[in-house]
């Protein structure tokens, strides 16, 4: 049985060649901004294990300030604020850009704002979509672990109390996350291209899907295998391709800032100051449309080669069936 999800990764270099080259200056640029929101995603991460390390009086509880000072806490709920509000707006704009990344690709046009206006509402509910999944498993693991873990404040918690939690959460997470991470990896592959084919829903596009999921499972078992690979690939040129261009980038930045910082005779003058803030911020600038640019072949081949993967499991799915053709022609 010729499994798609291997065919057609040469399909998708061929179908992303011929989009991209020859270079259009004007598409490579507009594709950048999408593709450097689309590199980043909707960031689904696990848990973190705290750094902090605490000592154990000799009743095993940590020593921690039983009150924490109200300007702290003010400072500490601003930050937490700021942080989700940023992580929310990437979200939504990263969720808005997928839509337009599918419609530039099955059009190839690329059109951010035309684009974006109409795909608003459906990237608002594919946000939604993916954080309520995201929050799902979250929430079914924190409540497992307050039913059937240690009880008092976490703050009061031995260290024998604290490991138990972890051991009773960790087989949670092994299970839960992976498969967060799968439905979040199938809603943004093959449910957004069918949203963008059929203006449905993102519910009403998982149940489209769905039966040509279930009826192909070898096939997208397959491509799961072969997409990881192909992820680690992309990630691992993506990020040498950067790290070199940062680190060249860096280079003459470095050199102008110290020429700057000599000139004002060796001491962070306001002024020195300024300037190199300013220096900092034209070079994040430059890393930052670095690595746009350098997403935009990857990502542009990733996307097209699942709706290859998409349209030759169910023609009536198929988005791009002229540069399908073209290629294999």
């Amino acid at each position: 049985m010729s499994l798609h999800a291997v065919d057609d990764v040469g399909d998708a270099i061929d179908v992303t060649r011929a989009f991209l080259f020859p270079v259009d200056r004007s598409r490579w640029l507009r594709l950048a901004v999408v593709a450097f929101f689309v590199a980043g995603g909707f960031g689904l991460n696990g848990p973190t294990n705290a750094g902090s390390s605490v000592s154990s009086s000799g009743s095993g509880v940590s020593e921690l300030p039983e009150t924490i000072p109200g300007d702290v806490l003010a400072i500490l709920a601003l930050v937490a604020a700021v942080v989700v509000a940023l992580l929310v707006v990437l979200g939504v704009v990263g969720s808005i850009m997928e839509f337009v990344f599918v419609e530039s690709l099955r059009s190839e046009a690329v059109h951010v704002r035309r684009y974006g206006r109409r795909y608003l509402g459906a990237g608002l509910r594919l946000f939604a979509f993916r954080l309520g999944v995201f929050l799902l498993a979250a929430g079914l693991i924190a409540a497992v672990v307050y039913v059937a873990g240690p009880t008092g404040p976490v703050l009061t918690w031995t260290d024998a109390q604290i490991l138990s939690a972890v051991l009773l959460a960790l087989p949670l997470i092994v299970i839960l996350f992976p498969l967060v991470a799968l439905i979040d990896g199938f809603t943004v592959d093959f449910v957004v291209p069918v949203v963008v084919l059929q203006d449905r829903s993102i519910l009403g596009g998982w149940r489209r899907f769905w039966p040509t999921l279930r009826g192909n499972l070898w096939q997208y078992a397959a491509y799961v295998l072969v997409a990881f690979l192909l992820n680690i690939v992309v990630g691992l040129a993506a990020a040498t391709v950067i790290g070199i261009a940062a680190v060249a980038l860096a280079i003459p930045f470095l050199l102008i800032g110290l020429v700057v910082f000599f000139v004002g005779g060796g001491t962070l003058t306001t002024v020195v100051i300024a300037v190199l803030v300013v220096l900092g911020l034209v070079y994040v600038a430059l890393v930052l449309a670095v690595v746009g640019l350098v997403q935009v072949p990857l990502q542009t081949f990733l996307r097209y080669y699942t709706l290859l993967v998409l349209g030759d499991t169910d023609a009536d799915l198929d988005l791009i069936p002229d540069q399908r053709t073209a290629v294999r022609e």
